[in-house]
């Protein structure tokens, strides 16, 4: 008699946030390209999150920044990517984008000013949302640590190298970054080779404790 398939384990749940609300600042260059540069404002609780794109990028460009390989963002594809973010004209109020999560059913939702909102899994747009944590640690091997204050937290700034292949080519990357766990409170990649091919990612504003249930809901008119 063949012996009963086992059951699966339970997937594991995903590990709850804290309730905070984080400004984020990333600004990166690639070569022969001018310097860019986003704001973010991330309210996080328990298991949901919300993502405020104030440049009001696409999401699909918010996640590529996040989950670039060398961890120098997405490269310009695009005329927009090329321009100066600082040399446009400030948007209008509410012309960002929102992306909206609960990881605990799933639910996801994309809100962007000119476009019909439309469903996304919670757990494809949670990147963008745990950006400003510190997660396992630093890539690569840690060469040096001190502690430091940030944002008026005790910190631990973890300089390191990470080295790997990306479409076919070699590359070392310097990491430079400070973190206050569970936050990442700054870091700095650039290529080793290069200094202006580099991509920041900043907490300018941290407040702790703060948000509730309107912060993470929809407007009532599209939820």
């Amino acid at each position: 008699m063949s012996p009963r398939p086992q059951p699966m384990p339970p997937a594991a749940a995903p590990p709850p946030f804290p309730n905070a609300k984080a400004r984020l600042r990333v600004a990166a260059r690639w070569p022969a390209t001018p310097p860019r540069e986003h704001f973010l404002t991330i309210w996080t609780r328990d298991l949901q999150f919300r993502v405020r794109d104030e440049s009001g990028r696409h999401v699909s460009a918010i996640l590529a920044d996040v989950e670039a390989q060398r961890g120098l963002g997405a490269p310009p594809r695009t005329m927009e990517d090329f321009m100066d973010a600082q040399s446009r004209p400030a948007r209008p109020r509410g012309s960002g984008t929102d992306l909206f999560g609960d990881l605990a059913s799933s639910a996801g939702l994309v809100v962007r000013a000119g476009q019909a909102p439309w469903a996304m899994a919670a757990e494809r747009l949670a990147p963008a949302a745990r950006q400003i944590l510190a997660g396992d640690g630093a890539p690569g091997e840690p060469a040096s640590r001190r502690p430091c204050v940030r944002l008026g937290r005790p910190a631990t700034e973890i300089r390191s190298t990470a080295a790997g292949v990306d479409n076919g080519a070699p590359y070392r990357n310097a990491v430079t970054r400070v973190v206050s766990p569970p936050y990442l409170l700054f870091s700095h990649v650039h290529d080793a080779r290069d200094p202006g091919h580099y991509y920041t990612r900043e907490i300018v504003s941290l407040e702790e404790g703060t948000v509730s249930d309107p912060d993470l809901a929809p407007p009532p008119s599209i939820s």
